[in-house]
């Protein structure tokens, strides 16, 4: 009868196990609490860039909100985490017109334009065929314009249909003009390059610090004296109507040399990255490279993109890369390697991820205060359909107007992870436990199979 009962116990133990392992808010490598706006039973909230670099799940299925009773709520997410951007529209292409220069005693040809541009003595006629035919015999400048009076869409990039010179970024400045002769400068992020080889890095795309009405307007592009650059024409890529809203950033730990021409990040989390930033201090560097991503030391790396790292010019006025876009990779290590065989170790780089702004929608069921949690291995999917919340709210609600909560500093721990993680630190895993217990099982069975075998072949035991 002993025997039974601790059968029995044993099995209860294992069902137990399986099942009970409903972890709190102090169960995850980071949380933080909510502040409620007043009154409001259903909020949003921005997930935070330390929340998304502590998720242990590309899906985020390691997410959780709590009350102040330690009881998860209902929540959704307003778009799946490492969800891409919708595509960028872009408008027509608009052809280069060659910029010529106005030489003393040369008569401008017949169907050109005057253009005056600013130099260092205070301005500098020059002149344009507005049909775009070349004129063989005048010297060509290095510049072109764009007539993009017709344009009624704002712009937020450019993108240039261009002859590059090889392995050399070329800075290009912009500026718009009315009438010709006054010009307004726009301010660009990034240069243009294309680098040799199959599959290496290039860049086309000139990126504007706020949108840009080309309406009514001429558009100038003026580069430096490098040869072998050619402007053909360029597409705008449209500005959305809503501002953008800011991708949350995270640094990344440092990285650790990986051979001579190679270094590696173990950056901890597996939140799918919208962009990853190198940066290296050193003035007048250039590095092109390769990103490489993998989960774990069993898996082969895989190709994630390739970018140019440089600073190039000396202090504030120093030019630099942009991020270079990973569209969503999930990869718990990355390994940056030097297409030239350069050594990154030497140049210092630093890393930070971007990710793209992802929502959450919560139910504020029970008492304040509410926690935001994440970060746990084991943790399985519990969010709800958006639609499931948002079929609540009627019609004349909008997901959007729902209140902002704001999330406060977080705190990071280490988690333990197995079922009697919270009454024993260290405890081994609940996979462990379970295999334990069973072998238990099987051992107890054999006990009461040999138990019963006895007692049949001796009726008098």
């Amino acid at each position: 009868m002993i025997t039974h009962r601790v059968l029995a116990a044993a099995l209860a133990l294992c069902a137990g196990l399986a099942c009970a392992d409903t972890p709190g808010p102090r169960d995850f490598a980071w949380h933080a609490t909510i502040e409620l706006p007043s009154g409001a039973g259903i909020a949003r909230i921005a997930l935070p860039a330390a929340a998304l670099a502590q998720l242990q799940s590309s899906d985020a299925r390691d997410l959780r909100v709590f009350n102040g009773a330690g009881e998860p709520v209902a929540f959704a997410f307003m778009a799946p985490p490492g969800a891409p951007p919708p595509p960028r529209t872009k408008t027509r292409s608009y052809p280069a017109l060659p910029l010529y220069s106005a030489a003393a005693g040369t008569a401008r040809p017949k169907g050109s334009m005057q253009v005056r541009i600013n130099d260092a003595a205070g301005g500098n006629s020059v002149w344009v065929q507005m049909d775009g035919a070349p004129v063989a015999a005048a010297p060509r400048l290095n510049a072109v314009l764009f007539d993009t009076q017709a344009e009624r869409q704002p712009v937020s990039a450019i993108e240039l249909q261009a002859t590059l010179p090889a392995n050399t970024p070329v800075a290009i400045s912009a500026s718009t003009s009315a009438d010709l002769a006054q010009w307004t400068p726009l301010p660009v992020r990034g240069r243009v390059y294309r680098f040799e080889g199959e599959g290496a890095p290039a860049n086309l795309t000139l990126e504007f610090d706020q949108p840009v009405q080309l309406d009514k307007r001429y558009l100038r592009l003026d580069w430096d004296g490098q040869p072998g650059v050619s402007v053909q024409g360029v597409t705008g890529i449209v500005a959305t109507a809503a501002k953008p809203l800011e991708r949350p950033r995270a640094d990344l730990p440092a990285p650790v040399a990986a051979g001579n021409n190679a270094i590696e990040i173990d950056i901890g989390f597996l939140t799918p990255i919208a962009a990853l930033s190198l940066v290296t201090p050193q003035d007048n560097t250039l590095l092109p490279v390769r990103v490489f991503g993998r989960n774990d030391a069993s898996q082969p790396w895989r190709l994630l993109g390739q970018t140019v790292v440089f600073r190039l010019g000396t202090g504030p006025l120093a030019s630099s890369n942009a991020p270079l876009e990973l569209h969503g990779a999930s990869a718990r290590r990355l390994r940056v390697e030097s297409t030239t065989g350069a050594n990154l170790a030497a140049g210092r780089l630093s890393a930070s991820a971007q990710f793209e702004p992802t929502q959450v929608l919560f139910v504020a069921t029970g008492a304040a205060p509410f926690e935001l949690a994440a970060g746990r291995a084991d943790a399985t999917p519990v969010a709800l359909a958006l639609a499931t919340i948002a079929s609540t709210l009627g019609n004349e609600r909008k997901l959007q107007d729902l209140p902002l909560a704001t999330v406060g500093a977080g705190t990071v721990q280490a988690v333990a992870t197995g079922p009697l993680a919270r009454l024993w630190p260290g405890a081994p895993g609940k996979t462990t436990v379970l295999w334990a217990v069973l072998a238990l099982g099987v051992l107890l069975l054999g006990g009461v199979a040999w138990s019963l075998a006895r007692q049949l072949n001796n009726p008098r035991a």
